[in-house]
């Protein structure tokens, strides 16, 4: 009970920092395209303008699908979220979470794509192609990079057990060993695409399918699967950030650092990684194309992937 409404009471936090790291990712997005950009609190504006608009849905759409997808989206996105934050504020350790959490961000992705093709739009038919492609590319290499950190004695899938175990090391997990390097690298390729950020943005590449399966979206409806979206790259962020580099961990001994302390310090290192793995890239980078994206994930990422479970197996 008291894990419930701890939850609950973090789903305000997690809307605010998704929405506030978004702001932050469109700004510098822009100053590095030598651009003014938008406020930061911009995000917070568009939701909502958006969520005073009219309630639209077109007749071509299964409207009970349609309408209720944004609401699941969101609502898993936000509790995908807030795990790892109140298992790490609380210290819980709960065996699997990890999984958990990895489902529900691939659930909500997977929600927006029965949207879209719900919407009766061809272009959302095309977003939910393109996603479920770049899904079977980038979610087999995330899951085996993160289930690597269960054939490591030291590891298991427990969230704060891996936070725990940084502690007592008092070391950032990605350099204790070599297996956990790479699992480290390969979550941190996935990130990307999980985002969907150029140049991975394929399924709603606006200059092609006009934003796939979000085309029919708009008012409320587009307001919920921007949150859902924002905080599934809180969520990536926040776990690159505690699950390989727990900063927090490298003070242990030396000073007392308090909760609050230790969780800036998480959120600062989440903002980091999200500025390197999402800002830079789509700024950097020009899209590809499906094949492309497929072929990178299934060469590169899928093989790093095997090659942490490969060193975890043999103990390095």
């Amino acid at each position: 009970m008291n894990t419930i409404v701890a939850l609950l009471a973090t789903f305000p936090i997690v809307f605010f920092f998704s929405l506030l790291f978004e702001g932050i990712d469109r700004k510098i997005h822009a100053r590095m395209q030598k651009r003014i950009g938008p406020p930061i609190i911009q995000p917070f504006y568009d939701f909502i303008k958006l969520f005073n608009k009219e309630r639209i849905v077109p007749v071509t759409a299964a409207s009970g699908i349609f309408t209720a997808v944004p609401i699941i989206a969101a609502a898993v996105s936000i509790l995908g979220a807030a795990i790892p934050v109140v298992n790490l504020i609380t210290g819980t350790s709960i065996v699997g979470d990890l999984i958990l959490v990895l489902y529900l961000l691939a659930m909500s992705s997977v929600m927006v794509m029965i949207g879209g093709s719900s919407s009766g739009n061809p272009y959302g038919a095309i977003g939910f192609s393109r996603k479920m492609t770049m899904m079977i590319a980038y979610e087999i290499p995330m899951l085996i990079s993160i289930a690597s950190l269960s054939f490591n004695p030291c590891f298991s899938l427990a969230y704060y057990d891996v936070v725990a175990t940084q502690i007592r090391m008092k070391s950032l997990l990605a350099f204790t060993r070599l297996s956990m390097a790479v699992a480290a690298a390969t979550f941190l390729l996935c990130v990307p695409a999980a985002a969907d950020a150029v140049p991975f943005d394929i399924s709603e590449a606006k200059t092609e399918i006009i934003h796939g399966s979000l085309i029919e979206y708009g008012g409320p409806y587009l307001a919920l699967i921007k949150l859902a979206k924002a905080a599934s790259n809180f969520t990536l962020a926040f776990l690159a950030a505690t699950l390989f580099f727990y900063v927090p961990a490298l003070f242990e001994g030396y000073v007392s650092l308090g909760l609050g302390v230790a969780l800036c310090l998480c959120l600062v290192t989440s903002l980091i990684f999200m500025l390197l793995t999402t800002t830079v890239p789509r700024t950097i980078f020009a899209r590809l194309k499906i094949g492309q994206a497929f072929k990178f994930y299934w060469l590169i990422p899928l093989t790093l992937s095997m090659l942490s479970v490969a060193l975890s197996i043999v103990g390095l």
